[in-house]
């Protein structure tokens, strides 16, 4: 559907834009989202035998502060997860790499999710973010991963469901409950919130827009079948958290 998202419009202030990816991640933080989906990932990375994860299209660092504890191997060692986005929210990148002593490290510069520079090696992944991309760049995303044997996942909470784009309204008041929490404490955050709501509804809208964008499980594994990927191993499904559905596909090499 031809319809356009405020946080990937160029124009949007990059302090407004931070403002937007900074509430979108304390809402999915405070609803734990991607809590279903931590073993699969864990078995995909593993078995795919990556040393690191490159998160594209991170925004304000998505449910990595939580999620990257998920990811401990069997001596307890934990996985190097590298932040990157279009436009990097270096804030936040910087913030959630002092607050987990090094363990989550960032990208500064500007990353195309469809042009991943051959040094960021790592299993790769895009979490609510896969449905901006039309089909056949979203199919050049995943055929990039395979031409360089990296190993990819795609969570989206978004879905083409009535109840799914209802649910959206929950993240306008989420936004309005995280404001004053997030860090650092910034007064224009709570103006742009509060006096004038911008972020609440630009939140609200995208959530909206982003959910008549979702792929389906159908639309995914059509994907898949157009790919050139011999010896990949390929899941697509669906895993429910509460009242909400996470879409996942993962994609990695045979053993």
């Amino acid at each position: 559907m031809p319809l356009f998202e405020f946080n990937d419009q160029p124009w949007l202030p990059t302090y407004l834009r931070d403002y937007v990816t900074d509430g979108l991640q304390s809402v999915m933080s405070l609803g734990g989202i991607y809590r279903c989906i931590a073993d699969r990932l864990k078995n995909a990375f593993q078995t795919s035998k990556a040393s690191r994860v490159v998160d594209l299209c991170s925004g304000g660092s998505g449910p990595w502060p939580w999620l990257h504890e998920s990811l401990r191997d069997a001596h307890g060692r934990l996985a190097e997860i590298c932040l990157t986005d279009l436009y990097p929210n270096l804030p936040a990148f910087e913030r959630i790499h002092a607050e987990t002593h090094g363990a989550i490290t960032y990208w500064p510069e500007s990353v195309d999710a469809t042009q991943v520079p051959a040094q960021l090696t790592g299993f790769r992944t895009i979490f609510s973010s896969f449905h901006h991309f039309p089909p056949p760049v979203a199919i050049g995303i995943l055929q990039n991963a395979v031409d360089n044997r990296q190993g990819i996942g795609i969570f989206e909470a978004a879905r083409r469901h009535p109840v799914t784009i209802a649910q959206t309204v929950l993240i306008f008041f989420g936004a309005l409950i995280t404001a004053p929490f997030i860090r650092p404490f910034r007064f224009s955050r709570l103006f742009w919130t509060y006096i004038l709501p911008v972020i609440p509804f630009v939140l609200f809208y995208d959530g909206v827009i982003s959910s008549l964008h979702a792929y389906s499980i159908k639309q995914l594994r059509e994907m898949i079948a157009s790919l050139h990927a011999d010896g990949y191993v390929w899941e697509v499904g669906e895993e429910p958290r509460g009242f909400v559905t996470v879409t996942y596909l993962l994609g990695y090499p045979a053993k």
